[in-house]
């Protein structure tokens, strides 16, 4: 709660700056109640419907009650969508643009003076709009972009889609689901975007969730440490002998997390291309320890697509 009375706080400073239209509406409604006019019933409703809710986003404690209705999924600046700005500055600007140019006079002008308050009117409009920001995609980003989606299309043809799961790095789950809905994924985007399950009160096994830090922690390279949640994992399902080096318990921790996916029926992995090595090796206790062949199908960019299966000698001893 606490966090969202922050958000709530600080909140109206940050929507301010990408949208000047709320300076617009705040003037439409000062004009019109310090101006001695009759108004319909419509507009007076219109009127005070607008200034209570105005008031209530504003206001720290209604605007936090208002954000925890909505879900964690939105963020302040969608308890927005609750006030008719743009209805008011419709009828707010009808109104002034026929008092203001005065519309009722008949002297020969109301055209020019309708045209000249049209114009200001629009310039008004323009200067307190969002224009947009441009976004700009750097050649990095722009590459990156296309591998993944190479990938995509690469996954979409592969027969054994058809009868297990997905398992890659965030940026190629993305692209996948933004290409197709057929492919199966291990886990979708509320794994790492919790807002998404907003409305779901499952959850992802922990299991999963150690698979995605250890497949973003390859994803990141040696830049950042490995997650505190997945160090703690591996200490406890993998037992390391004594006698065994660094070097030794890293490839059998990789080992335990490739059969894990395997057991989560993810048999097409993508990983990073500086990753093959480290596959590599993971795959001769992979093969011995849990009797699971991994061989590579194919490289994309700066991907490679693995596929996962069970030994028929092993199969054979498991129905056994």
């Amino acid at each position: 709660m606490r966090e969202l009375l922050q958000n709530a706080c600080y909140g109206p400073g940050s929507y301010f700056q990408s949208n000047h239209m709320v300076v617009l509406v705040l003037g439409i409604l000062l004009y019109f109640f310090m101006a001695d006019r009759k108004a319909g019933a419509l507009e007076r409703r219109l009127r005070g419907v607008t200034a209570v809710l105005l008031a209530l986003v504003l206001f720290p404690v209604s605007a936090a009650a208002l954000m925890l209705y909505q879900t964690r999924f939105y963020v302040y600046h969608w308890v927005w969508s609750l006030v008719p700005v743009t209805l008011c500055i419709a009828w707010g600007g009808v109104e002034l643009l026929w008092e203001l140019t005065a519309q009722k006079r008949r002297d020969g002008r109301t055209g020019f003076r309708l045209a000249v308050g049209v114009t200001v009117l629009l310039a008004l409009l323009l200067l307190t709009g969002n224009m947009g920001n441009v976004r700009t995609v750097t050649e990095e980003e722009r590459i990156r972009q296309e591998e993944t989606r190479q990938a995509a299309v690469y996954l979409e043809e592969l027969p054994e889609m058809e009868e297990t799961l997905l398992w890659a790095p965030r940026s190629v789950l993305e692209a996948v689901r933004r290409r197709t809905g057929e492919i199966r994924l291990l886990y979708g985007r509320n794994m790492w975007e919790p807002e998404a399950a907003a409305y779901a009160y499952d959850s992802y096994p922990m299991e999963q969730q150690r698979l995605f830090d250890w497949m973003e922690m390859l994803e990141t390279g040696d830049v950042y440490e490995v997650p505190l949640g997945l160090r703690i994992f591996l200490e406890d399902v993998v037992a390391y002998p004594a006698e065994n080096t660094a070097e030794s318990n890293r490839i059998l921790a990789d080992a335990y997390m490739l059969q894990l996916a395997a057991e989560y029926d993810a048999r097409v992995w993508v990983f990073p291309g500086e990753a093959t090595e480290r596959v590599t090796l993971a795959c001769g206790p992979l093969y011995e320890k849990y009797g699971l062949r991994a061989q590579q199908l194919g490289e994309i960019g700066d991907y490679t697509v693995w596929c996962c299966e069970q030994d028929v000698q092993e199969q054979g001893k498991n129905y056994e």
